[in-house]
């Protein structure tokens, strides 16, 4: 998708290093759904901080146009999705303020909205933790900031465990996992993604993240979690998923089917050379309830039926910014 100059309303929301974030989000050069949302955050504070408007309406108005231009860069990304909606309807709730205080505000709800995400992400590796035992050889998928902070917390509280790391392709995510656990002196088995079924054998846990729950409980992540969740339950392996609340949808409850991005031909090694050949990139896949042992989230560990419940019951989609 092309940057469309003209929706925005001020040379601010054009700035730079706007564009640059965006660029870099659409381009996947910024991984994992926390570091997107977050990312996505600080456009909307850059804009507020340099915004032109008149008036507050006009300002929500132009906050709020970035903010749809932000989320059609990554349509499978519901976390990006609910902190935008998130932070221009809090913004927009503001009433009888003048546009310089408005502004502001917008810039303070932004900072908030960072800062829940990190504390979210600690309450996530702690409770992670929890699940990790010494001797653990626990297989992951891609790279989930979650992923990486739990076993970076259990490995911190000294227990000894190994992580198998599939490679992820085509854009080899998987990469960034193994050098953030390698970081850490953590043993580490890089492997293959065809190669996942033949070393799941040795696995004890496979932890990966999600990039959406929907409201039946089936997990969105990167293309290949699924193959892996059949496999772990062949082998009887708990295959747990580590993620914020943020990431449940509940407009999948209403019949909107969660987006699957198809990528470009060309991340595909060898595309290039297959004249006629249709390619076939997927970026996610959905793994059905049933594969599901555990989720682990900044509020406690719970059967993806359980977490379904708790969120509706609390009315809960898409994080808060209580305090703000």
């Amino acid at each position: 998708m092309l940057l469309d100059k003209r929706m925005f309303m001020s040379a601010t929301a054009n700035d730079d290093r706007v564009r640059k974030i965006m660029r870099d989000i659409k381009a996947i050069k910024i991984q994992g759904a926390r570091k997107v949302a977050v990312a996505g955050a600080r456009i909307l504070m850059i804009v507020a901080q340099g915004s032109h408007a008149k008036s507050s309406r006009e300002f929500v108005s132009e906050l709020g146009m970035v903010s749809r231009e932000v989320v059609g860069l990554r349509p499978t990304e519901p976390a990006l999705r609910f902190g935008q909606e998130l932070i221009v309807s809090k913004v927009a709730s503001r009433k009888r303020v003048s546009v310089g205080e408005l502004r502001r505000y917008a810039v303070l709800v932004c900072r908030h909205y960072i800062y829940e995400t990190k504390k979210m992400l600690d309450k996530i590796a702690q409770y992670g933790a929890r699940l990790i035992s010494d001797g653990d050889v626990v297989m992951t998928h891609c790279h989930s900031h979650c992923v990486v902070e739990i076993l970076r917390f259990a490995k911190r509280q000294g227990k000894d465990f190994s992580v198998i790391v599939t490679e992820t392709r085509p854009l080899l995510q998987g990469k960034i996992t193994a050098r953030e656990l390698l970081a850490e002196k953590i043993p580490v088995v890089y492997c293959v993604d065809s190669a996942s079924a033949s070393l799941m054998k040795d696995a004890t846990k496979v932890l990966v993240g999600a990039d959406a729950v929907t409201a039946g409980g089936d997990v969105v992540n990167k293309i290949g979690t699924y193959q892996i969740a059949i496999e772990a339950r062949a082998y009887k392996v708990p295959f747990i998923v580590a993620c914020g609340t943020h990431k449940y949808d509940a407009k999948t409850a209403l019949g909107f089917p969660e987006p699957i991005e198809e990528r470009g031909r060309t991340e595909v090694s060898g595309a290039r050379e297959l004249t006629g050949a249709k390619v076939v990139n997927p970026a996610f896949d959905v793994t059905p309830k049933e594969y599901v042992y555990e989720i682990v989230t900044e509020i406690g560990v719970f059967s993806p039926e359980t977490l379904v419940g708790v969120l509706v019951s609390h009315g809960k989609n898409g994080g808060d910014l209580n305090g703000c």
